[in-house]
C-alpha cells in the first residue's frame, strides 16, 4: 500500500484568500481611522487657532480704545498748556499796560496829583504782585491738570494691561481645554481602532481555523474513501461482492474483473449530505437512497428518484436509511 500524505498544505489558495481579505480589511481600517484622526487634529487645531485669533482681535480692539483714550488725554494736556500760556501772556500784558508810565493809568494818577508820591510806587508793586499771583495761579492750575492727565494716562494703561491680561488668560484657558478635549477624542479613536483591529484579527483567525478544519475534514474523508476503495478492491479480487444492491447498481457481477477502481469524491459531495463516512455511504446505497455506478473508470454516486422527494436532513436522521 502506497504511503498517503495528508499534511495540511498551508499554501492552499483558501488560506491565501483569508490572508488577502484580512490584509485588505486591516488596510481599510487603518485608512479609515487615519482619516478620522487627521480630521480631528485639523478640527481641534482650527478651534485653537480661532481662539488665538479672537484673543488677538480683542487685544487689538482694547489697545486701540486705550490709545484713543490716551490721545484724548494728551489733547486735553495740550489744551491746558495753551490755556496756561494764554493766561500767563494775558497777565503780563495787563501788568505792562497798567504799569506803563505813559499809559492811561499813569495819566489818571498824574491828573490826580499822585505821580511822584509814594502811592504810585505802592501801586506799581501791587500791580506786579497781581501779575505774579495770576501767573502763579495759572501755573499751579496747569501743573495740577498735567498731574491729573498723567495719572489718567497711567490708569488707562493699567486698565489696558489688566484687560489684555484677562483676554490672554481666557484665550489660553480655552486653548488648553480644546487641546485636552482634542487629546481625549484622538486617544479614544486610537483605542477604538485597536479594539476594531483586535476584532478583525479574531474574525480572520476564526476564518483561518474554519479553512483548516475544512481541509482536515477533507483529508479525513479522503482517507475513508481510500480505505473504502482498498477494501472494495480486495473484495473484488477475492470475488466477494460488497452487497447485492450495490453490485447490481454498478453492473459488477461475482467473478467480474478485480481491477481496483477509486471513488469519485465530487459525486459523493454532490449528493448533498456533506463529507459523510464510507459506512454511511454504503448504508445509503443499500437502502436505495443512493445509486452506485461506474463512470470513467471510477465509482460514482447519485441520488435515486425515490430519495429526491425527501430533504437531506430527514434522510440522514431517518431510521429508514441509517443502520
Amino acid at each position: 500500500m502506497a504511503d498517503t500524505n495528508y499534511d495540511v498544505d498551508y499554501n492552499d489558495k483558501r488560506f491565501t484568500e483569508v490572508e488577502t481579505d484580512k490584509g485588505k480589511a486591516l488596510t481599510d481600517l487603518e485608512n479609515t481611522y487615519a482619516g478620522m484622526i487627521s480630521d480631528s487634529d485639523t478640527y481641534f487645531q482650527a478651534q485653537i487657532d480661532a481662539s488665538k485669533d479672537w484673543a488677538d482681535k480683542q487685544a487689538q480692539i482694547q489697545s486701540e480704545q486705550t490709545d484713543l483714550a490716551i490721545e484724548k488725554i494728551e489733547q486735553q494736556k495740550d489744551q491746558a498748556k495753551k490755556d496756561y500760556l494764554k493766561e500767563q501772556a494775558g497777565a503780563y500784558a495787563d501788568w505792562q499796560k497798567q504799569s506803563n508810565p505813559y499809559g492811561a493809568n499813569a495819566e489818571q494818577m498824574a491828573s490826580a496829583g499822585m505821580e511822584n508820591t509814594g502811592y504810585r510806587e505802592s501801586a506799581q508793586v501791587s500791580l506786579y504782585n497781581t501779575y505774579q499771583n495770576r501767573v502763579a495761579t495759572a501755573r499751579e492750575s496747569y501743573n495740577n491738570a498735567v498731574l491729573n492727565y498723567n495719572n489718567a494716562i497711567k490708569d488707562a494703561r493699567l486698565q489696558n494691561s489688566s484687560v489684555l491680561a484677562e483676554i490672554a488668560y481666557n484665550s489660553l484657558r480655552q486653548q488648553l481645554e480644546l487641546s485636552l478635549e482634542g487629546f481625549q477624542y484622538k486617544n479614544n479613536l486610537i483605542l477604538d481602532k485597536a479594539a476594531k483591529k483586535t476584532e478583525l484579527e479574531n474574525t480572520y483567525y476564526s476564518r483561518y481555523q474554519d479553512v483548516l478544519q475544512q481541509i482536515n475534514t477533507e483529508n479525513a474523508l479522503a482517507e475513508e474513501v481510500r480505505q473504502y476503495n482498498e477494501n472494495k478492491a480486495m473484495r473484488q479480487a477475492q470475488q466477494v461482492p460488497l452487497d447485492s444492491t450495490s453490485e447490481q447498481d454498478s453492473g459488477i457481477q461475482s467473478g467480474s474483473s478485480s481491477k481496483s477502481r477509486s471513488i469519485d469524491m465530487d459525486s459523493v459531495l454532490a449528493l448533498g449530505f456533506g463529507p459523510i463516512s464510507t459506512e454511511t455511504l454504503e448504508n445509503l446505497v443499500r437502502q436505495g437512497v443512493v445509486k452506485e455506478y461506474i463512470g470513467n473508470g471510477r465509482y460514482r454516486y447519485r441520488r435515486t428518484k425515490s430519495s429526491e422527494a425527501f430533504p437531506v436532513g430527514k434522510l440522514l436522521t431517518s431510521n429508514r436509511f441509517l443502520n
